[in-house]
């Protein structure tokens, strides 16, 4: 690669990293103004995601430990999330075509999770540690679904890159990875019925129970990030003709945002206003199920 094409992957990757950090907030502003409108409230302004974040940026920094973990886990797993974001596609084109691989993005969101459950043990709290032990089941549920499902569309297209899998052909193996992604979707994000890690009836908000003041607003704007990336992702991989007929990236990143939105709006939005929290056991049995789904997907792609 010449200077120029270092020069633009690196603009790429930031402008990605940027995008997500300003519109992640947004978008969880969106889906708590739904729920309030499905359950017949008028809710919170859609900016008061923004408005939460800057009244606790601007606390005091108060640890119930002085732990390593309680110090650097928040800015640890807020970068995770946002490298992810910047080797990940947005508007049909990625930042970074040798690093940007499915590989290495998983390997990015698990450091996010496992930061997050380490601050949870590391508080010495039992809320804490308990939410903690919670978060690490679900992501050894949820996360082989991810993997499995962008897998078996990496069989499809013969590569395990971003940019391999933007020109990937479109066959049923496919579909049945998008199927299984769309059903964890809920889980990914952890929202309601899958917010069990929080859980803030019984947990008081599980491994950030004991996280306050700029810490605490990290980590909430990293949990916002993840919830964006998930949901592009989906866009990017699943719904290709969604941006594949765009010509110009800025557009096409507008109408990214835009079905990043709708998805939520609709997927996490609807679902999470209508469910009951569900129990860890039955949390775990569906994404087991999601797991077969997925593999089913990543069988069809290997021997057809």
């Amino acid at each position: 690669m010449s200077l120029t094409d270092y020069t633009q992957t690196i603009g790429f990757a930031f402008a990605n990293m940027l995008l997500v950090l300003l519109l992640a907030p947004l978008l969880e502003g969106v889906i708590r103004k739904l729920r309030a409108v499905i359950q017949s409230r008028q809710g919170p302004p859609i900016v008061q995601p923004y408005l939460d974040l800057l009244k606790l940026l601007a606390k005091e920094d108060l640890r119930v430990t002085a732990s390593p973990v309680i110090t650097w886990g928040p800015p640890v797993f807020l970068a995770a999330i946002l490298v992810a974001a910047g080797v990940m596609p947005l508007g049909g084109e990625t930042a970074a075509v040798g690093a940007g691989d499915i590989v290495v993005f998983i390997g990015l969101l698990a450091l996010a999770n496992l930061s997050l459950a380490a601050m949870g043990f590391a508080s010495g709290s039992a809320f804490s540690a308990l939410g903690a032990s919670r978060e690490m089941m679900l992501m050894l549920t949820t996360e082989p679904v991810l993997f499995i499902s962008l897998l078996a569309l990496g069989l499809q297209g013969e590569t395990l890159t971003f940019a391999g899998l933007l020109d990937a052909p479109y066959g049923i193996a496919t579909l049945i990875a998008a199927i299984a992604y769309l059903l964890a979707l809920q889980m990914y994000v952890a929202k309601v019925p899958f917010d069990i890690t929080e859980a803030e009836t019984e947990l008081m908000g599980g491994p950030l129970s004991e996280l306050s003041g700029p810490r605490l607003a990290l980590t909430q704007w990293g949990i916002f990030a993840k919830q964006f990336i998930y949901s592009s992702l989906f866009v990017q991989l699943f719904l290709p003709w969604t941006l594949q007929y765009i010509p110009s990236i800025a557009v096409a990143a507008l109408v990214n945002i835009a079905a990043v939105l709708v998805v939520d709006v609709v997927v996490v939005g609807i679902v999470m206003s209508v469910n009951p929290r569900l129990r860890l056991d039955q949390a775990v049995r569906y994404g087991m199920t999601l797991v077969g789904v997925a593999a089913i997907a990543l069988i069809w792609a290997a021997i057809l």
